[in-house]
Order: C-alpha cells, then sequence, then structure tokens
C-alpha cells in the first residue's frame, strides 16, 4: 500500500479529489469544457483573492515562475531577488536563465528576510525592474513578511513584485489584491490540496502594462509567453481559451479540491491546520526534536524540526516509513540529514495522521534512549 504523505507536497487527495481521477479523459475544448476551465479560473481568483488575470500552464510550480520571469522581465534587466532557502536559490537561477541580471538578497536560511536589507539594495540599485521574494520556503518552512516587502517596495519604486506562493498560497495570509502583489505563482500540489501537474500566474494590471508592451520579437519561449495566453483568452475565449492541450483530468480535480477548499473557507482550513501543526510541533519539543525555527516564523503547513545529535534524518525518515507508512521528508543542502519536514496541508491530512506519526517518533526516540 502506499505510504501516507506528510511531506511539503504533493499532498494526500480528498476521496472527491482522488474520484475524478478516475473518470473518463474528457475532451480540452468545446462549450462543456470551457464553463470548466472559467469555474476553475473563478475559484483560483477567489483564493488569490484577485480580480485580475490568472493563467493556468501545465506544468510545476517551477514552470510558472518561469513564464512569469520570462513574460515580464527582459534580457538585461536588473531584479532584486531575496534568497533565504533553496527556492529562494531556485528563483535566482530561473531569472538568470532568463538572461535577467539578479542582484541577490541572501538571508540566514532560520530567519525570514528582512525588507530593509531588500529596500536596501533597491535603493542601491534604482535601475531595478522588480523584486522577487518566496512566500514559504519549502525548504525551511520560513514564512516571509511579504505584505511589508511589497508596500516597501512599492512606496520607493515602481519595480514589480513577484511572489512565489507555491507553497504558500492558502497556506497563509496572502490577499494579492490587498497587498498590491503584481505577479503571483502557486501549483495545484501543495496548499491547495490537488495533484500535481499544474502551475498557476496571477498578474496584477500593473504587471500586464510591462508584460502586453514587451515587443513580441522578444519572447524566447513560445509555450512560457504569457501574452500568447492572453492571445488564446481574448480571441478563442469560446471554445479553446489556452494555447495549448490541458490536462483536462487534472483540472478537473483540481477543481474538485478548490470547491472544498473554499467550502471549508481558507481561513478556516488554515486554523484547522494549525491547530495540527501546534500539537505536532509540541510533542516535537516535548520529546526532545527542537523546532528548526520558532512556531511563529512557520506557516500553518510546514513543520521543521532538529534531529537527536549524531541522527541522520534519513534514518528517522526511513523509521517512519517502516513502522507507521508515513511518508515525511529531510532537510535541504547544508541541513539535509540535520533536518526532518512534515507537511500537514490539504484537504485529507487529519489529526490520525498526526498522531499516528507522533506515536512513530516517540518509538524511534525511545529506541534511541535504549541504545544509546
Amino acid at each position: 500500500m502506499p505510504p501516507r504523505l506528510l511531506i511539503p507536497g504533493p499532498v494526500e487527495l480528498e476521496p472527491e479529489v482522488l474520484a475524478i481521477l478516475a473518470q473518463p479523459v474528457q475532451a480540452h475544448y468545446g462549450d462543456a469544457w470551457v464553463e470548466v476551465h472559467n469555474e476553475t479560473i473563478s475559484l483560483l481568483q477567489a483564493v488569490y483573492e484577485t480580480t485580475g488575470r490568472v493563467y493556468m500552464l501545465p506544468g510545476s510550480g517551477s514552470l510558472a515562475v518561469d513564464a512569469a520571469a520570462h513574460s515580464t522581465f527582459l534580457p538585461g534587466e536588473t531584479v532584486i531577488v531575496g534568497n533565504n532557502g533553496w527556492f529562494g536559490e531556485r528563483c535566482r537561477d530561473i531569472l538568470k536563465s532568463n538572461g535577467v541580471k539578479v542582484i541577490e538578497v541572501v538571508g540566514d536560511p532560520r530567519q525570514p528576510l528582512d525588507p530593509e536589507a531588500i529596500l536596501g539594495a533597491l535603493k542601491q540599485h534604482p535601475e531595478a525592474v522588480g523584486v522577487a521574494v518566496i512566500h514559504l520556503e519549502t525548504s525551511t518552512g520560513v514564512l516571509n513578511p511579504i505584505e511589508t516587502i511589497v508596500k516597501a517596495v512599492h512606496a520607493h519604486s515602481d519595480a514589480l513584485v513577484l511572489v512565489d506562493a507555491v507553497t504558500g498560497l492558502a497556506a497563509a495570509d496572502l490577499p494579492v489584491d490587498a497587498w498590491g502583489i503584481d505577479l503571483c505563482v502557486t501549483a495545484s500540489q501543495k496548499a491547495l490540496g490537488a495533484p500535481p501537474g499544474l502551475g498557476m500566474v496571477a498578474v496584477s494590471d500593473r504587471a500586464w502594462v510591462k508584460i502586453s508592451a514587451r515587443p513580441d520579437d522578444t519572447a524566447r519561449s513560445w509555450y512560457l509567453d504569457l501574452k500568447r495566453w492572453q492571445w488564446f483568452v481574448e480571441n478563442w475565449a469560446d471554445w479553446h481559451p489556452f494555447p495549448v492541450t490541458m490536462p483536462t483530468s487534472l483540472v478537473l480535480a483540481l477543481r474538485v479540491a478548490l470547491r472544498s477548499l473554499l467550502r471549508e473557507g481558507v481561513v478556516a482550513r488554515r486554523a484547522r491546520l494549525q491547530g495540527l501543526a501546534d500539537h505536532l510541533r509540541g510533542a516535537l519539543t516535548e520529546m526532545g526534536l527542537p523546532l528548526f525555527v520558532p512556531a511563529e516564523q512557520m506557516a500553518a503547513t510546514i513543520t521543521a524540526a532538529y534531529c537527536p545529535p549524531g541522527v541522520r534524518s534519513t534514518t528517522i525518515r526511513d523509521y517512519v516509513l517502516r513502522e507507521q507508512n508515513l511518508q515525511i521528508t529531510t532537510g535541504f543542502g547544508p541541513f539535509k540529514e540535520q533536518v526532518i519536514r512534515i507537511g500537514h496541508m490539504g484537504g485529507a491530512v487529519n489529526s490520525e495522521h498526526i498522531d499516528d506519526l507522533i506515536t512513530a517518533l516517540r518509538a524511534f526516540m525511545a529506541e534511541q534512549a535504549v541504545n544509546g
């Protein structure tokens, strides 16, 4: 039997989401499909808390970041990147791969990004046309102060703010329009509670002005060009409002997951998951597995904790899988063997999952005490 997933994505799926995946494949064009597509976009707008454009692209969250970067920033333009973890590094690399000149603001992975450091870089580089930051750094569970960063940037510059919210959307507060976020990227397989395979980009009117003004002959990719996606929205809206074959089963599953999320309520789901997180974090601390960062710096959906001295994270991961058929994961980079990471996100995770994990971890720690 496949393990139950307690990793930071992909997540366990609710039964009604799984059931959709067993249905016959649908065509990706025509009246019926346009209705499905448009409803799914509307549901995404509700979760993003935006009335602006939202594009749904077949691919991963990284593809969506690539599409946002490719469509918005020209080669040679300057973008400031806040980097306090693995996915900050990936955002930096995606921008560089698009020919962008990156000014990196590196932060301690055990701390949220410092808005003053980002603002300082912006003042030193007034030519910067963008600032890119991670909302929830998946590699550590650290939440970054997006609202403060966005407000500081917009108060001192016309630079656009790109937020990678692949893990963070629906996991923590992120009202796109209210905070003035210009580009916000997410993916289907994290807090939205759907299968992997779809990346989404929300685009503000400010960002669209820059995107639409970009000369067509500067595009380096056919697929990643959001101007092309918008052309289909405007010109083929009645039967095929996207330029590619959509993975219809994944879109249908996402629609069901979004309906479930909004039916429960985004705030209510976060509160429920926060309760699970508090229970788990209390137990981890009690058994001698200190949190990687203070609980108030984490989202409700990811917990990272240190292993006991001399114990490798892979050893704990394998024990939990063997004893409870639960899959957790390790840290990233220099913390790979020092830290375990636990995902508790989406609509399917419940107190039984967390209790079973706590039972396995307590048994592991008891064995360590005996053998130590």
